[in-house]
């Protein structure tokens, strides 16, 4: 069943302004970090030298002025990158017009493989030797009383192993109609109770508002069934 939402929940639960969950999300390794930093040091370099030329020119154009707030961003690029990319995320699903809480069940749990890269060499003997790289991934099919599915599709991790038919998953779902006539097939993370986990690629969810929502929601759920 899809309970709406008030406005002002749906902007609580996936902010306008990263969580650290989100701004983590998207750190990345070292290698990722190394990237921005060589990035934020060459935009320093270039927006610097075109500074000091349209400075020495006419110090007081706006020009100027934009070459050094440029340069000022540009230094501070590796930090914001990550802000950015996340909000961007999280305003895919603020567009939509509503959001509702929705309790699922697990109707199926089955895995399927990708390739996603195909390699072809010649070994000595000049055969054609073709190699696939492949990933496995989580199929987590969901519904409710009323006919609505869809199915979550993870990569293989060793926590998700513990999800199996008939529990109890909670996440938000998304539509531009009042009434959740049409639902969108982009969900929120989900949240599984029974184990305290969090299924999703990337948390969108600010978890411990979500939380305290799921407790509130099931307490209301048991007094109206009561």
């Amino acid at each position: 069943m899809i309970t709406p939402l008030k406005r002002k929940n749906f902007d609580e639960l996936i902010p306008a302004v990263p969580t650290s969950e989100q701004y983590q999300y998207y750190w990345g390794d070292g290698q990722s970090v190394f990237r921005r930093i060589a990035i934020s040091i060459a935009c320093v370099i270039v927006f610097t030298i075109l500074y000091n030329r349209v400075h020495e020119n006419n110090p007081s154009s706006f020009a100027a002025l934009i070459m050094f707030v440029c340069a000022a961003l540009g230094g501070l690029y590796w930090m914001l990158e990550p802000i950015a990319l996340a909000s961007f995320r999280n305003a895919k699903l603020r567009r939509f017009a509503y959001c509702g809480f929705w309790q699922a069940e697990v109707l199926d749990v089955y895995v399927s493989q990708e390739v996603l890269a195909r390699a072809e060499k010649v070994d000595s003997r000049g055969r054609m030797d073709v190699s696939y790289d492949a990933e496995s991934f989580l199929n987590i099919e969901l519904g409710d009383e009323t006919e609505f599915v869809t199915t979550l599709r993870l990569p293989m991790k060793r926590e998700l192993k513990r999800i199996r038919p008939d529990q109890t998953v909670y996440l938000l779902l998304f539509s531009n109609d009042r009434r959740f006539g049409r639902v969108s097939r982009i969900t929120s993370d989900a949240y599984i109770p029974q184990y305290n986990l969090w299924v999703g690629d990337y948390p969108y969810l600010r978890r411990d508002t979500f939380v305290d929502l799921t407790k509130y929601m099931v307490k209301r759920s048991q007094k109206i069934t009561n």
